[in-house]
């Protein structure tokens, strides 16, 4: 591949900073956006949004010096895994607001003002059939989906991992389709020229065909 430009929007989140790694030994050109101060990146390729969507004006002038970049979108929020644990009204708003509408609005604004080589969308095979464990995260992923899917004249990779084991989903059973976050970040990277909705592994295609045919019922059922 040659070296391109890449954004990570939530850059300081466990993938995004295993996915930079791996960027490093591509030696390619890597820009941060995050609440907090990146460690991995100069002050001049990183910005800090304490908010952002209000803070949006700051970000297109931010990324108007970058040319034609790939934007991924790292940021994400997960607080379900009932039945041991049922999230509350602030932990559902954030969950809304960090996998759905900050990636929404942050396209709409970045694809007004900029010409992107590719939006970059990290999902989740929860966006399936959202079911009982985890309802508020997967029907905000498969609102992300249809949405990015509508957008017209858009370039777009969403990719559909199964479990990462992150600090997100440390208090999480482990399936079967769980990957590591070097692995996952390695799919990342391999599948940057394709389009559309995808999969990172065939294995987990396939799950996701089981997850389709079985009713909701026997699925929540098994995950109790």
């Amino acid at each position: 591949m040659v070296t391109s430009n890449f954004i990570l929007i939530g850059a300081n989140s466990d993938l995004a900073l295993e996915f930079a790694k791996e960027l490093k030994l591509k030696k390619q050109h890597i820009y941060g956006v995050s609440r907090k101060n990146i460690p991995y990146l100069l002050d001049d390729n990183q910005i800090q949004l304490t908010n952002y969507i209000d803070m949006t004006e700051s970000l297109i002038k931010f990324i108007k010096k970058i040319d034609n970049p790939y934007v991924i979108f790292f940021n994400g929020f997960l607080a379900e895994n009932r039945p041991i644990y049922s999230p509350g009204f602030k932990e559902i708003s954030e969950t809304i607001n960090a996998n759905y509408l900050v990636p929404i609005e942050l396209t709409n604004q970045i694809n007004e003002h900029h010409n992107v080589k590719k939006f970059i969308y990290i999902s989740s095979i929860a966006a399936i059939k959202p079911r009982n464990k985890n309802y508020i995260y997967g029907l905000s992923k498969k609102s992300l989906e249809e949405y990015i899917m509508r957008f017209e004249n858009l370039n777009y990779l969403i990719l559909r991992f199964g479990q990462i084991k992150t600090r997100m989903s440390s208090d999480h059973k482990t399936p079967p389709f769980t990957m590591s976050k070097k692995e996952a970040s390695k799919r990342l990277y391999k599948k940057l020229n394709k389009h559309g909705l995808i999969y990172p592994t065939v294995s987990l295609y396939l799950t996701s065909i089981v997850i389709k045919l079985l009713p909701t019922k026997l699925i929540d059922t098994l995950e109790k």
